[in-house]
């Protein structure tokens, strides 16, 4: 199964220390409508809410790192049921991407688009949702969450779009011995309508060249 302390490190790699950039207002304001800036990834509004009052610019600047994964570790990782996603590569790219976005939950769009999942789009990751995406080819998976999180950043545009794009190519599928499936009536395979996509991917190497 996957793990937090596995997924920490590459959280850190790409958030940095303290910043208020005019680019992420929505992240920097507070409830005052003051910019205080984030840090360690950790926008105003989520430190609001952790420590029940506006906080100040000395609030954001001097945030422990050991409260930044405290919450990074309660209401991402822990949000998402990551501890029951069997590969540590697909857990580390839904997390990192609800982290990022504002808790964007695109995983679902995901599997309901591109692997014909009967399933409901919204911002919540049920033990159902986990069972489709424990049942998928992980590697596909990883390889879809990836297209469609550079399609969504795209869409996004404006002077973070090269930051974010650098963000996501960090996230790299590393295999692991697949696991007896204890969900066997939950199944996800990709929707042979995109068969151009599987192609593609399944040929990946040769695409490369």
């Amino acid at each position: 199964m996957a793990n937090f302390n596995l997924f920490l490190p590459e959280l850190l790699k790409a958030e940095g220390g303290y910043q208020n950039k005019i680019s992420d207002r929505k992240g920097n304001t507070n409830s005052l409508g003051q910019m205080v800036g984030t840090k360690y990834g950790i926008s105003a509004p989520v430190y609001e809410a952790y420590i029940k009052r506006p906080p100040t610019v000395s609030d954001m600047k001097n945030m422990p790192l050991s409260t930044a994964v405290l919450i990074a570790k309660k209401y991402y990782w822990d949000a998402c049921n990551a501890d029951e996603i069997e590969n540590q590569s697909v857990a580390n790219l839904i997390v990192d991407h609800y982290f990022n976005s504002g808790k964007r939950m695109f995983v679902k769009q995901v599997l309901k688009d591109r692997f014909g999942a009967k399933i409901k789009v919204d911002s919540k990751i049920s033990r159902d949702t986990i069972a489709l995406i424990n049942a998928s080819n992980p590697e596909f998976l990883h390889f879809e969450l990836k297209k469609s999180r550079e399609k969504y950043y795209r869409s996004l545009g404006g002077v973070n779009l090269r930051g974010w794009l650098n963000r996501l190519s960090r996230f790299v599928f590393e295999k692991k011995k697949p696991k007896p499936n204890n969900h066997p009536t939950a199944s996800a395979k990709p929707s042979y309508s995109y068969a151009w996509d599987w192609l593609v991917f399944t040929n990946k190497k040769a695409f490369q060249k």
